[in-house]
């Protein structure tokens, strides 16, 4: 029978006698011997409890517990490890004093592992002194493993406690604030200290790992060899949630540290000095326009010099639509209109109508802007805003519902000022069509209805001139027209009663020449032909006396145009017919026809 077979005969033996009869030691030892230790521990457990000075027995029990423990996890099963540990070192202890060389003599067979060739002799023995330095080195080098397996598991722990503990502070953060944006605008000093917590406890736990590692390298061999990659949270809102599991070798940590460094950093140096720089910015507006009135003629450049602020590259790297920058454009927009309205008044008085009309599509053009800023901000969540811009409310405005009353201010004035100017406008395009004179009205425009007096009958740039009825006589009339719609030059003169009737005004018609802005010269004709030519009125005014002269004459073709000499003044009338034709009519400085 081979020695293996024999062995599990004798294990099949030792199950079956076990219940009823003593353990045999020599039986056993055949098991020990072969190092079948776990088939041999339950019946050595059996023997010791019934016998207590056979040293041998107590040493293959702390053999037993040793082995044991060298196959026990460290990680996952340190206490059953200690326990072994313990249990070696205790059997080994209660072998020593029991060891003598009387026994090993008498009983060799239970000491066979400690069988050596003495050099000296080339024999093979036992000695007491082998098996004692054995125990003793077994129990020193058990017990600095069990301390060394005590500081190994302590820094485990504490590297994935605070690890743990890391994880959970991030999250706090992660969960407090909707985004990266919102975390950046809320900040403050609380969330300085939460991050400085943060980056402590990540770090408490690298050099708690570093420690492990050292500690578990000296322990010796065993199945975690963990690297560290550490992993960078570029998404606030997706990164460095999720856990670590330390027994993994490929260990991937989020780096808690170096994030909470960078964002304290950031937020200030750039978050807090952004809102001082954001306040002293709504305190520039305003001093912008509190001087508005007095600082007129500079308020454009005061204005072009905050839009140039780098401010608001700023904050849009921030937010894409920040709060403070809808209140700044809405109150330089404001300013904008403010300054426009001085500007106004300084030329009201002065100013031709036509420039009025020019800034006052100005201003309507400011004020529906402001109008649509005003109705934005005005749109805004601003219950949100005040807790992103809670510095920039409160240090500005004090608080939120003044803040909302300034804007509704803003937009009311916005309203009731375009209301305003449009009828302005309204009203100074219906001055650009008329030239007051004393209490007269004249129309400055074609297809005057029947009901006014006057008919003109040449509308120029600068002057005007037609048929003016007087109870059942009528006149010709002449006006210069300046920039304000007001005549420095003025002057009635004769028509051609025959031609000039009510039913015949539709086919009048008139030509003018201005000279070196000096003289003016109004030709009017029918387009009916009386006696078969055409009746014409001509006359000359001067912008010093007035009426030089004027003459009726009666021509054969159509007039068309005007041109005077400016060798010896005469006039000279260009006239063409339905066919083509044209002739030269000549009037000299005096008003005599000359061909």
């Amino acid at each position: 029978m081979s020695k293996i077979v024999f062995i599990f005969v004798l294990s099949a033996f030792l199950g079956g006698v076990c219940q009823a009869q003593k353990v045999k030691y020599k039986d056993l030892l055949i098991l020990l011997n072969a190092k079948q230790y776990d088939q041999a521990e339950p019946f050595l457990k059996r023997y010791l409890a019934e016998n207590d000075d056979n040293p041998s027995a107590y040493l293959f029990m702390g053999i037993i517990h040793q082995e044991k423990s060298a196959k026990i996890d460290i990680l996952k099963q340190t206490d059953r490890l200690i326990n072994n540990i313990d249990s070696a070192i205790l059997f080994y202890a209660k072998c020593l004093p029991k060891l003598t060389e009387k026994d090993i003599k008498k009983n060799e067979e239970n000491y066979l592992l400690y069988t050596r060739r003495d050099l000296r002799t080339g024999e093979f023995g036992i000695k007491l002194s082998d098996i004692q330095m054995d125990i003793e080195t077994r129990t020193k080098s058990l017990t600095e493993k069990r301390e060394k397996v005590i500081l190994a598991k302590r820094f485990y722990v504490e590297a994935e406690g605070q690890y743990a503990r890391a994880n959970s502070l991030f999250k706090t953060i992660q969960q407090k604030y909707a985004g990266e944006k919102e975390f950046y605008l809320q900040s403050d000093e609380q969330l300085i200290v939460a991050l400085g917590k943060l980056a402590v406890v990540f770090d408490s736990s690298q050099v708690a790992f570093k420690n492990y590692k050292t500690a578990m390298q000296s322990v010796g061999k065993s199945s975690y060899n963990q690297s560290v990659e550490l992993q960078e949270i570029s998404n606030f809102k997706k990164d460095g949630a999720s856990s670590a599991d330390f027994m993994m070798d490929d260990l991937k940590l989020w780096d808690y540290s170096s994030w909470a460094k960078v964002a304290t950093a950031k937020i200030r140096d750039e978050i807090y000095p952004l809102r001082k720089e954001i306040n002293n910015f709504d305190l520039e507006i305003n001093k912008v326009r509190d001087h508005v009135e007095s600082f007129s003629l500079s308020i454009a450049k005061d204005l072009a010099k905050l839009r140039a602020s780098n401010i608001f590259d700023h904050l849009k790297k921030l937010d894409a639509d920040p709060l403070p920058l809808a209140i700044f454009d809405l109150k330089l927009k404001e300013l904008d209109y403010a300054g426009e309205a001085v500007l106004q008044k300084s030329v009201a008085n002065n100013a031709d109508v036509s420039t009025k009309i020019t800034i006052i599509r100005e201003e309507l053009k400011t004020l529906k802007q402001l109008d649509s800023l005003s109705v934005k901000v005005i749109g805004r969540d601003l219950e949100i805003d005040a807790i992103n811009y809670k510095d920039f409310i409160t240090s500005a405005y004090g608080t939120t519902t003044v803040l909302k009353s300034l804007i509704r201010g803003i937009d009311e004035f916005a309203k009731h000022e375009r209301s305003r100017k449009e009828k302005e406008l309204e009203e100074a395009i219906h001055q650009l069509k008329w030239l007051l004179v004393e209490s007269d009205s004249i129309p400055l425009f074609q297809d005057v209805p029947e009901k006014y007096n006057h008919k003109p009958l040449v509308v120029a740039e600068d002057h005007t001139a037609g048929i003016k009825r007087l109870d059942s006589l009528s006149v010709g009339y002449f006006y210069s027209v300046s920039a304000t719609r007001t005549a420095d030059v003025r002057a009635t003169f004769p028509v051609d009663s025959a031609s000039v009737q009510q039913r015949n005004l539709p086919l009048m018609k008139g030509l003018s020449l201005a000279v070196a802005n000096n003289d003016f010269y109004i030709l009017f004709y029918s387009e009916s032909k009386v006696d078969g030519k055409y009746p014409i009125t001509l006359a000359r005014i001067n912008r010093q006396t007035g009426l030089a002269w004027s003459n009726h004459y009666a021509f054969e073709l159509t007039p068309v145009e005007l041109k005077i000499s400016t060798i010896n003044g005469e006039l000279f009338i260009k006239t063409t017919s339905k066919d083509g034709d044209s002739k030269m009519v000549v009037i000299d400085a005096k008003g005599a026809r000359l061909q």
